[in-house]
């Protein structure tokens, strides 16, 4: 008889728990940055401290969200309240980097626009034929992802200055350039690489998915759409970037008729993003038939 473990995809749940893990953890960064920067605090030295007493979290208190869960939302001390904020920012973050890892990872590349074609497949690409583009490809996208997640939270606050998204654009920049293949497709509808050298396609797409999301981002209400758009769309591209757009804009419309004029307690933009980077075979799909029919017509 065989063990009742036996097929478990203990490889698989192993992966999503480390990118869960990783991104809860710096979704705990992220709660600090949006409460200290608009209050001209460091986010570099100086420990967490109770917001009511001032007295230093404990190390095992900061554990993203079990902590928040241990302390029953209360500080040890005092017993002031914590904000559930703190716990549903963190799991949020790892909840989007383990979908991430899921589609790309675990997924074996399916997803990637350079990564797709080939025959290893699944966790085996990277832990068999060790294909750590794969962790790369994650790794840049989630990145992402996460500063929309802060641009956002902080856009009620505060608005990234010119040098903070210099500062966010640059690293996503130099990763197509150093991997082209975790890139963005190509200029045109169906992706085709243009030019033909890898990293000068991965460049001119990451240059029109920036010019393409800043556009966009003037167009949209929200104080940091342009800094979370020209992100996105250097590492994803334009295509891609134009669907997360228009469904961000038609939720965001839909929800203030809701709130009655309000904007939404809840951006819908890194939400909307996340969907399309884990859904993005599909998209780049559905672009390519309508292009082809357009053009066949």
């Amino acid at each position: 008889m065989a063990p009742s473990f036996a097929g478990f995809p203990g490889a698989e749940l192993a992966i999503l728990a480390m990118a869960f893990a990783w991104g809860a953890t710096l979704g705990s960064f992220i709660n600090v940055v949006v409460y200290r920067v608009p209050r001209g605090i460091s986010v570099v030295t100086g420990a967490s401290r109770c917001p009511a007493c001032g007295t230093p979290i404990l190390p095992r208190d900061n554990l993203p969200v079990l902590g928040w869960v241990l302390l029953r939302g209360r500080c040890r001390v005092c017993g002031a309240a914590i904000s559930p904020r703190y716990p549903l920012v963190e799991a949020a973050c790892g909840g989007i980097a383990a979908a991430v890892a899921a589609a790309e990872v675990v997924g074996g590349g399916r997803t990637l626009p350079w990564l797709a074609a080939t025959a290893w497949q699944g966790v085996d690409r990277l832990l068999v034929h060790g294909d750590f583009r794969l962790v790369a490809s994650w790794v840049l996208h989630t990145g992402v992802l996460l500063l929309i997640v802060t641009w956002s939270l902080l856009g009620r606050s505060l608005r990234a200055s010119p040098r903070a998204v210099l500062l966010a654009i640059l690293p996503v920049v130099a990763a197509v350039a150093a991997v082209p293949d975790i890139g963005p497709p190509g200029l045109s509808p169906d992706g085709v690489r243009w030019p033909h050298e890898p990293r000068m396609a991965a460049l001119v797409s990451a240059a029109a998915g920036i010019a393409l999301g800043w556009l966009l981002g003037g167009l949209m209400s929200g104080p940091n759409d342009r800094a979370s758009l020209a992100a996105f769309g250097a590492a994803i591209g334009w295509q891609t970037l134009t669907v997360v757009t228009v469904v961000t804009i038609v939720i965001r419309c839909i929800a203030r008729c809701v709130w009655k004029g309000r904007s939404p307690a809840i951006d819908p933009l890194p939400w909307v993003a996340t969907a399309a980077i884990v859904a993005a075979g599909a998209i780049r799909h559905a672009i390519t038939l309508s292009w082809s029919a357009l053009a066949g017509g």
